[in-house]
């Protein structure tokens, strides 16, 4: 175990919230430094559970339950508006595929020229493209070999 994931775990076994495991454990055993960090936590939940809980102000619990009414009540306002819009969009769609079913020939026309366009700028972009396409192979091996480095400093710097 690192001190990395032993310091993680340092709150909540000092609370009680968590029972180390045998990795955790012989880690806090045989670590000073994570030893040092887990008694101070312990000695800090000592100090607050002797302490008595101070009292809430008169008013508290009734401004906490009207503000969280008022942010349920905005969130469900935003909810609504969300809904009316997208059941408008559904809406305009819908018509639009009506019209567009009414117009059969249109549609199909627009279609096939959209289609003739797109083949056309996309054979150009190919033939642009293919005398530097040792650039971007070159490019996508840098790329590649600099992620790798770093996930392996990364990856190293905290073992």
């Amino acid at each position: 175990m690192t001190c990395k994931a032993a310091l993680d775990l340092v709150e909540p076994i000092a609370s009680g919230d968590l029972e180390p495991d045998p990795a955790a454990r012989a880690h806090f055993e045989s670590c000073p430094q994570c030893a040092s960090a887990l008694a101070s936590a312990r000695r800090l939940e000592g100090v607050l559970a002797a302490r008595a809980a101070p009292a809430a102000p008169a008013q508290f619990t009734a401004s906490v339950l009207q503000r969280v009414r008022r942010e349920r009540w905005r969130s469900e306002q935003r909810v609504d508006r969300l809904f009316n819009v997208a059941m408008a969009v559904a809406l305009l769609l819908v018509a639009g595929g009506i019209l567009a079913l009414m117009n059969l020939s249109g549609v199909m026309a627009a279609a096939s020229g959209a289609w003739a366009v797109v083949a056309s700028v996309g054979g150009q972009v190919a033939r642009e493209a293919a005398p530097s396409m040792n650039t971007y192979i070159a490019a996508v091996g840098l790329f590649v070999s600099v992620m790798g480095m770093w996930w392996w400093a990364d990856r190293t710097l905290w073992m």
